[in-house]
């Protein structure tokens, strides 16, 4: 039987926001995302609607080719996967179509960035930031991501060293498709894990 993944997608694009969110915590990245498949077409979060502003943001599906990751020339990134169960499956694509079906509902939650910086838990409500999202959307996945935080205080870094993630690539993510399909025809379709010191891409 073919296993089953979830892949988070850790990313720091070079947009005046992000540069503003990594100078003020001083992480790595900056963005997190999530998909359902290996080439990441189906990739979800929530940012940005249109590249040109940060403003108006909510959930969205996200291309790497295309909008603020295609306006970028290089997009540092960590991509993780989990192995998840034909359930976890398919309660993961239930919250997607969810969100897709009652997006006018969400909205981008721009006031959490304070609280967050301030490691202050808050409410929540039908908003978020990319992280919380996420988190949120493992857990209603019944996906236990094992961070030891408050969920509204989850950052996308927390997501680099949850149980059973696998680190699949580091590296430029415009060059995350042609890596994999590479690596697929050389390994005879083995995908290697990517050590903590090297890099990919």
């Amino acid at each position: 039987m073919e296993k089953k993944y979830i892949y988070l997608i850790l990313t720091r694009t070079g947009t005046v926001f992000s540069k503003l969110i990594g100078a003020a915590t001083g992480k790595r990245y900056t963005h997190v995302s999530i998909a359902s498949d290996e080439l990441l077409t189906e990739m979800y979060s929530f940012c940005r609607d249109k590249k040109e502003m940060p403003l108006p943001a909510n959930f969205n599906h996200e291309d790497i080719l295309t909008e603020v990751f295609g306006a970028c020339k290089t997009i540092p990134s960590e991509v993780y996967r989990i192995p998840v169960t034909d359930e976890q499956m398919s309660r993961y694509r239930d919250v997607i179509r969810h969100f897709i079906l009652n997006r006018e509902n969400y909205s981008y939650d721009i006031g959490a960035l304070i609280p967050m910086a301030l490691h202050i838990p808050y409410k929540m409500r039908n908003k978020f930031v990319c992280s919380v999202w996420v988190g949120f959307v493992l857990g209603k996945s019944g996906i236990n991501h094992d961070i030891k935080k408050h969920p509204s205080l989850v950052e996308p870094e927390d997501f680099r060293s949850i149980k059973n993630a696998e680190l699949i690539y580091r590296g430029d993510l415009k060059k995350y498709r042609e890596y994999i399909i590479k690596i697929r025809e050389e390994k005879n379709g083995t995908l290697p894990l990517v050590s903590s010191d090297s890099t990919c891409g």
